[in-house]
């Protein structure tokens, strides 16, 4: 028997998210890089392919690098997005190549971000299910279409080359089903 989307992908509520982000706190690096990996739905291993010159602060946009066959493309940053990565990268001497590089100067490795996710999921006291970085990547999703994005605008933030691979989020928003029956019989005639 299949399961559902609803019993198989974990997403983080608006609420947990904002805790999240309470835990990790002032710390440069890692609060710039959870926001940059949130807002834009990265995978942990796209994360550690961004470079310092996929950032453009002047024009607010990041050159986003997908895997898995999904599309890569230029982004708009948001001004806290954009304050956070002029912090990081002002207290650097002399910046790396690699926007988020671990002690070593490589990029940082899938294994030690789900180590920050478990570490920050735990200090936020977020159930142990979520505190796995993907988990981000269906945050955006599920927030972008419960705040009213267009699927396929969801579809292209998240680099998606099958809108079904998007389709799995409307499962998971209110806005799914419910909302759209609410506004489409809104429109037919009452009996």
């Amino acid at each position: 028997m299949r399961r559902s989307p609803t019993e198989t992908i974990r997403f983080l509520t608006l609420d947990e998210t904002a805790r999240l982000f309470r835990a990790i706190g002032p710390h440069r690096r890692d609060r710039a890089l959870f926001l940059v990996a949130y807002r834009h739905g990265l995978r942990a291993s796209e994360v550690g392919l961004l470079r310092v010159e996929d950032i453009d602060p002047k024009a607010l946009r990041i050159m986003v690098h997908r895997l898995k066959g999904s599309h890569s493309g230029a982004h708009p940053l948001q001004p806290d997005e954009a304050k956070a990565l002029k912090a990081l990268l002002r207290e650097r001497e002399v910046p790396p190549p690699v926007l988020f590089p671990s002690n070593r100067g490589d990029p940082i490795a899938r294994r030690t971000l789900d180590w920050l996710m478990k570490k920050y999921g735990e200090m936020a006291d977020l159930p142990p299910a979520k505190r796995h970085f993907h988990c981000l990547k269906h945050s955006i999703a599920t927030h972008l279409l419960e705040a009213g994005a267009d699927l396929r605008f969801v579809q292209d933030w998240l680099g998606h080359s099958n809108i079904q691979n998007t389709v799995v989020y409307t499962y998971l928003t209110a806005r799914g089903r419910e909302g759209a029956a609410r506004r489409a019989f809104l429109n037919l005639p009452r009996y």
